[in-house]
This record gives structure tokens, C-alpha cells and sequence, in this order.
């Protein structure tokens, strides 16, 4: 009881001494209510950090700053505002303990016992596989409750039901199930997130009704339409409605319409074989509509404040054409449907039109002459994955981001694209364009970021390369000469391509200095020399991705090779192996793939094409090319390497045991080498292994046992010398019935060959005899005169 009074009488003096010494004049209550400082002492105490390092201090303001130090996220020192303080009263009124690592919250927690808390924000926590405790109906003054991205899991309890004062209520990106919880009694309710659960059932028809509800979100669930009949009041506040992602039927139409304040609306992907029949006019003060991945059916002119329209994957066959009268319309997507012929002359009139996108449609043309859209204010236009053919029409002067990839254009790259007023991306890949690149496109006055023209038949050398760059792809045409020494200059260039042409240069050490380039491929080229140097040491900052094979590179790798790569390599991936995928099932309809870089990559014995290649994506592929000696040791320091390919070299010597340390290691291909010695032991630790290939090599002894070796077809061991185990069929049982291991084989291997020479001998012993014999006589009867001279008999 002392050491308590104490602790409260030590903080108090240090805020005291804190204020009276700071330049801010800021009057608090003092006393502070002695059991608020209690609380927070054992607050500090029950939440014990999780990789943190949790410190509490009091600002000029008279808040509780928590400041986190994450050492498996950042180096840095995150500043969150934790807590704050009535001004009148001295109670804790506000508490944000979001992204502290928390990782456990129960019923009879301290926190629970202030009761006076107004706000009360623990999102973005570590509650994985707990269920939501039910002490927060001891909250009553609780007016603001945010437990997103928790991952709580079953019911919501009944407890949450009681806080009568709560404005705002967020339980998203969770994994909660049941029912929608009763909420019918919190009739304060402004806005309520409940997306990205496993919620079922029906939705409750009060939800509608709630008189001063503003934003509903439903989204990513297994809800279906309300049961009972919904009595709308005439005053309903209710603005924005997001139901997408759930077991909606077109029956919802009708009553949601009733909403007349309702300005955006989503309910896009709904489970259902229904036509949803959407008449515009019952939604006339709608502002934003996604109807995207349903079968739509559209009457009315469409609303005239109506600035947001989404209709894609709507197994729509005809042009849109009530958008004529949307003059406020500036964002519309249309892409992933089955619409035929020419575009309408009449999208590029809309006066505030800045976001288009046509993709994955079966549009020829654009109707008009070919600088119809010359004059439109469209900054951002997608034609991609169509049918469009012949020369590129004229884009207008303020297209920021222009993707046409996926079609049938051809000639040369047009100039025009260098006279507008800022290009960010430019997406050409997969057509016919042929010609030189022009120079232009890389200037640093264009602003150009990423540039996509892989696919084509380009052909001369790559024109040097400017700033800002971020993305380069060039793969697979005819470019040759070489790389452009001036990429060194492009400091932001995170992702480089130029697989599949002709160019004739050595390993680009210079690379080395950008110093945020993630992604190299140089596959497929002609590429020559060696790749490590006495004087350079080769270290990338941020790669994670490189891919040399199918070359001309050769000489010898250091053991110390690999010693000093990237961090995204070397270091271990802290508490998951992949990014756990939140988004929609279908968001790759709403994040364009020119977003992302796209590359083949050799996987498991594969060529795959990432469309959009995960962040924490690893590879090093080496294949195809001349190298020799020993795979170095050092190989081992890539602790998050997933896919190594070393095939189709000449590398000697014997596998390195520190492969064993790739735990997060997933493909691993030597095959086609001159690797000898026994296959290290350890590599059965390697769980997540799911294909390996050490095929044609000059390996001996056992096979690691395990079930992903194991498992593995019998091809990944043939062509070596004296490989036993599963998947083979050889036994690695001796004579005697016992199990040989790799170290009695190696050592019984020069006494089976001793044997198989004296047995050789024997063989040839006796018939040798009788031949001698033979000839000798033949020759003394029929030369004897020979024989003598010969033999001197």
C-alpha cells in the first residue's frame, strides 16, 4: 500500500514539475483523481508490450502520450496521443491505444473501470482468436468504440447493446460471426462499421430507420436482405450505404430507395443469379453508385448530381447511353463487361469527365475522327485489353495516366505522348508497336514514373534515362546494345525489365547505388562475364527480386557472395510469411493492374506470370548460365529467400548445409549441375519446401526424409550417381538389413570398388592363361624362328 502511495505521490510531483517548468501555460485539475492515476498504473502493467517497448509521459496538454517503439516494424518511435483528461474533472475522458501490440483484453480488465471514458480507441491490435470481452457495458458514457482490425473472433456479446451514448461504432476487419449485434436501443448512432466479418443472416430492417444514422457500412459479409418490412421516416439522415460483397438480392432495391437523403450507394458483388433493375429515378440525390460484379439492368436518365458511376463486370452488352446527361459525372468505369464496337463520340462532351476506364471490353474504335478526344478533359483513360487496332488516336494535352495495353495498335510510338503537360504512367505493353523508343518519353520534364512497353517489336537502343523514373518494363522485344549507364541517375527506379531482347553488355554493378530498386530481370539476353569482382562489393539496399538466368555470365562466386545483400533478403519476415489479403475478392476489378509491375518468373519448375507480385515476394534465379565452383555458404544469410534457382550450370562441390536456414524457402532447383557429396540432412527442417529439383548432378547417399521431400516426384532425384530413399525406389538398407547412412555408404563405397577389382581379375585370369598358351604354341610351331628371337627359348 506504501509503494502505491508512493507511485501516485511520484507522478503527480513529476506532472507538477513538468507544467510549473514548461513554457505553455495550461491550468489542469489537481489533484488528479487518485484512482484515475491507479488505474493507469495498472493499465500500464496489464498490458504487457508485444515487440514494444511501452513508456507513458504526460504533454504540455495534458494528455498521456504513448510512444511505441516496434523493433520488428521500424526503428523508429511511433507518437500516439493515448490519453486525455476532463478539463473540469480531472477524469480520463479519451483513451487511443491503437497499434500498441496489445495482445490480450479481459472482462475484468483495469480498463473497464473508467467509467467516466468518453472515447475509447484499441484498433489495429494483436486480439487474434480472443472474442470481444463483455465488461464494456461498464462504459456508460462510452460515446465513440473503435475495435477494428483485431481480429476478434465469434458473437459480438449483448453488453454492447447497453452503451445508450455511443455516436460511433467500429467492429470492421475482424472475424466476428452470428447475427448483426442488437443495436436497436443505441439510437445515438452516427456511424457504424461492421465490413470485413463473417456476419450472417438477415438484415435487421432498424438499421434503416435509426433517426440519426449518417454512414451504414455492411460491406464483405454473408448478409441478406431484411426480413421485415421497413417504415422509413421521412427524416432519415442516413448518406451513405455499403452493402457490397454480401447475399443481396435485387428485392433490396426497392426498399433502400425509399431513402431520400441517400447520396452513395454500393452494392457491388452480390451473390446472386438476379438482374438487379435499377431505375434512376427512385435514386435522385444519389452522388456516387457502384453496382459493379452484379447483372444490371438500367432505366432512367441517371441522377444529375450523380459524379460516380461503376458498372463493371455487369455483364453489360451495350454503351451506357443515358451518361449524355450527366454533366457532373467525372468518374466512370465500365471495364470487364461484353460491349462491342465503336466507342460513343459522346463520352468525350462530358464537360467534368476525368476517369475513364474501357478495359476488358471487345471495342474496336473510337467513333469520330481520330482527334475526337483531343479537346476532352480526361486525365486518366484505360483501353486496354480490347480490340482496338491501327495508329494510337490523339490523346488530350492533360492525360496524366494512359493504359492501352492488351490490343492491336501498331506503327511506331507516337510523339504526341511528348507533348503533354505531365505523363505519370504510360502502358503500351502487349501490341504491335514497332520503331525506336522515342527519346522523349524519358525526359525529366515529361514526369514519367512508370513506363510499361514490354511485348512489342521495338527495336535500336534504350535512350538514356532521366529522374523520377520508377518503373521500367521492356521486356521481350528487339532492343539491343546497351543498358544506358544514365539509369544510375534515376534514383526512384524501383523495378527494372529488360528480359527477352538482344542486349550485348556485362553484369551492371552500377546498379548497386539505386539504392530503392527492388526488382531486377535481365532474363533472356546477352548478358556475358562474370557477376562478382575483387574490387566491387556487391550489395543492393532493397532488392528482393533478380532474375539473370537464360545468360552468358559465368566465372566463380565467392563464399562470401551474398554476405552483404538486401534487408528484404537477409532479414527474417516478423510473424507472417504473406500479406494477409483484407481487400474484396474481386478488388482487382477496382485497382487496375497497370498499377503493378508484371514479370515472369520461374517457380517451382514453371514459368508464372505475376500480375501483381506480392511485397514481400523473394527470388533469386541464377539458371541457365555458365557458373562453376561451389554454391557459396553464404547463401544461407537470405533468410527470407523463397525461391532460389541455381539449374543449368556448372556449379562443383557439394551442397552448402547452410540452406538450411532458408526456412522460408518454398522452391529450390540445382538440377543440372556437377554438385557431388550427399545431400545435406538438414534441408528436412525446410517446411514450407514444396518443390525441389537436384536432378543430373553427381549426388550420393541418402535423401533428407521428410514429407516434402519426400513427396516430390522421382524425376527431382534422377541422373545422379548413388541417390537412395524416397521419392526413388532404391533402398538405403545394406546387406544385413540395417539402414546405411550417408557416412557408411561414402565409406563402403572404395571398398566396393576394391572388390569389384579383384573380381574383375579373377574373370580375366583364367581365359588369359589358356590364350597365352595358344598363341605361344602356334607360334613355336609355325615361327620358330620368331619365337626365338622373341622369347629367346
Amino acid at each position: 500500500m506504501m509503494k502505491s502511495n508512493l507511485a501516485v505521490f511520484f507522478i503527480t510531483c513529476f506532472f507538477c514539475c513538468v507544467f510549473v517548468t514548461s513554457d505553455s501555460v495550461y491550468t489542469l485539475p489537481f489533484p488528479f483523481p487518485r484512482d484515475q492515476v491507479e488505474i493507469l498504473l495498472e493499465l500500464k502493467n496489464e498490458f504487457p508490450s508485444f515487440n514494444c517497448d511501452l513508456t507513458w509521459k504526460l504533454d504540455y496538454f495534458g494528455r498521456m502520450d504513448t510512444r511505441a517503439n516496434i523493433s520488428s516494424w521500424t526503428k523508429d518511435s511511433d507518437s500516439f496521443s493515448g490519453v486525455s483528461f476532463d478539463s473540469e474533472t480531472g477524469v480520463v475522458k479519451e483513451l487511443s491505444l491503437g497499434r500498441q501490440c496489445l495482445t490480450s483484453l479481459k472482462a475484468n480488465s483495469s480498463l473497464f473501470r473508467f467509467q467516466h471514458l468518453r472515447y475509447l480507441d484499441l484498433s489495429e491490435n494483436h486480439f487474434e482468436s480472443s472474442p470481444i470481452p463483455s465488461g464494456f457495458d461498464r462504459l456508460t458514457y462510452l460515446e465513440s468504440l473503435d475495435l477494428s482490425k483485431n481480429g476478434f473472433i465469434g458473437e459480438v456479446p449483448s453488453s454492447i447493446g447497453n452503451l445508450s451514448r455511443l455516436t460511433n461504432l467500429d467492429l470492421s476487419y475482424n472475424k466476428l460471426t452470428g447475427g448483426i449485434p442488437n443495436l436497436h436501443n443505441l439510437t445515438l448512432l452516427e456511424n457504424i462499421d461492421l465490413s470485413y466479418n463473417k456476419f450472417s443472416g438477415a438484415i435487421p430492417s432498424y438499421l434503416f430507420t435509426m433517426p440519426f444514422l449518417v454512414s451504414l457500412n455492411l460491406r464483405q459479409n454473408h448478409l441478406s436482405d431484411p426480413l421485415e418490412n421497413i417504415n422509413y421516416s421521412a427524416t432519415s439522415k442516413l448518406l451513405i450505404l455499403d452493402m457490397a460483397y454480401n447475399l443481396m438480392s435485387h428485392r433490396i432495391l426497392e426498399p433502400i430507395s425509399k431513402l431520400a437523403n441517400l447520396i452513395q450507394l454500393v452494392l457491388s458483388f452480390q451473390k446472386t443469379p438476379y438482374t438487379f433493375n435499377f431505375d434512376f429515378l427512385l435514386f435522385k440525390s444519389l452522388v456516387r453508385l457502384d453496382l459493379s460484379g452484379n447483372s444490371v439492368s438500367v432505366v432512367g436518365t441517371g441522377s444529375e448530381n450523380l459524379t460516380h458511376l461503376d458498372l463493371s463486370s455487369c455483364n453489360i452488352t451495350e454503351f451506357p447511353m443515358f451518361i449524355k446527361d450527366l454533366q457532373r459525372l467525372w468518374w466512370l468505369d465500365i471495364s470487364n463487361n461484353r460491349i462491342k464496337g465503336k466507342v460513343p463520340e459522346l463520352l468525350w462532351t462530358l464537360p467534368s469527365m476525368l476517369h475513364v476506364n474501357l478495359s476488358r471490353n471487345s471495342f474496336d474504335s473510337l467513333e469520330g475522327t481520330p482527334k475526337i478526344i483531343l479537346n476532352s478533359s480526361i486525365s486518366e483513360l484505360d483501353l486496354s485489353s480490347n480490340a482496338f487496332k491501327g495508329s494510337f488516336p490523339i490523346i488530350p494535352p492533360y492525360v496524366n495516366i494512359m493504359a492501352a495495353s492488351n490490343n492491336y495498335f501498331t506503327g511506331g510510338i507516337p510523339l504526341i505522348f511528348c507533348k503533354r503537360y505531365r505523363l505519370n504512367l504510360l502502358d503500351l505493353s502487349n501490341n504491335n508497336f514497332s520503331g525506336s523508343i522515342p527519346r522523349c518519353l524519358t525526359n525529366v520534364s515529361l514526369g514519367l514514373e512508370a513506363l510499361k512497353l514490354s511485348n512489342n517489336s521495338l527495336t535500336g537502343r534504350l535512350p538514356d534515362i532521366e529522374d523520377r523514373l520508377v518503373l521500367l518494363d521492356v521486356g521481350h522485344n528487339q532492343i539491343s546494345g546497351k543498358l544506358p549507364r544514365s539509369l544510375v541517375n534515376c534514383t526512384t527506379l524501383k523495378f527494372l525489365n529488360v528480359e527477352g531482347n538482344h542486349i550485348n553488355d556485362t553484369f551492371p554493378f552500377w546498379l548497386k547505388a539505386l539504392t530503392r530498386l527492388e526488382i531486377i530481370v535481365l532474363r533472356s539476353n546477352r548478358f556475358h562475364g562474370p557477376i562478382s569482382s575483387p574490387e566491387i562489393s556487391l550489395s543492393f539496399t532493397a532488392l528482393r527480386i533478380i532474375d539473370i538466368s537464360r545468360n552468358s555470365f559465368n566465372g566463380s562466386l565467392p563464399q562470401d557472395y551474398f554476405a552483404n545483400w538486401s534487408a528484404p533478403l537477409v532479414n527474417t519476415p516478423q510473424g507472417y510469411r504473406w500479406p494477409e489479403y483484407t481487400g474484396d475478392e474481386h478488388s482487382k476489378y477496382e485497382t487496375p493492374l497497370w498499377s503493378y509491375p508484371s514479370i515472369h518468373l520461374r517457380i517451382k519448375g514453371r514459368s508464372i506470370e505475376l500480375g501483381k507480385i506480392p511485397d514481400t515476394y523473394t527470388s533469386i534465379d541464377f539458371s541457365g548460365n555458365s557458373f562453376e565452383g561451389q554454391v557459396p555458404e553464404s547463401i544461407g544469410d537470405l533468410k527470407s529467400l523463397i525461391v532460389l534457382d541455381l539449374s543449368n550450370n556448372s556449379f562443383t562441390g557439394r551442397i552448402p548445409s547452410s540452406l538450411a536456414k532458408l526456412k522460408q524457402l518454398e522452391s529450390l532447383d540445382l538440377s543440372q549441375n556437377r554438385i557431388s557429396g550427399n545431400i545435406p540432412q538438414e534441408l528436412r527442417e525446410l517446411t514450407f519446401l514444396g518443390y525441389v529439383n537436384m536432378s543430373h548432378n553427381r549426388l550420393t547417399g541418402q535423401i533428407p526424409q521428410s514429407t516434402q521431400i519426400g513427396g516430390q516426384p522421382k524425376s527431382s532425384f534422377e541422373g545422379n550417381i548413388n541417390l537412395c530413399g524416397l521419392p526413388l525406389q532404391e533402398s538405403c538398407l545394406k546387406g544385413n538389413g540395417v539402414p546405411s547412412t550417408p557416412q557408411t555408404q561414402e565409406q563402403e563405397l572404395p571398398k566396393q570398388e576394391h572388390a569389384l577389382n579383384w573380381k574383375a581379375a579373377a574373370i580375366g585370369y583364367g581365359p588369359g592363361v589358356l590364350f597365352g598358351l595358344g598363341i605361344g604354341r602356334a607360334f613355336a610351331r609355325y615361327k620358330p624362328v620368331l619365337f626365338y628371337k622373341l622369347f629367346r627359348l
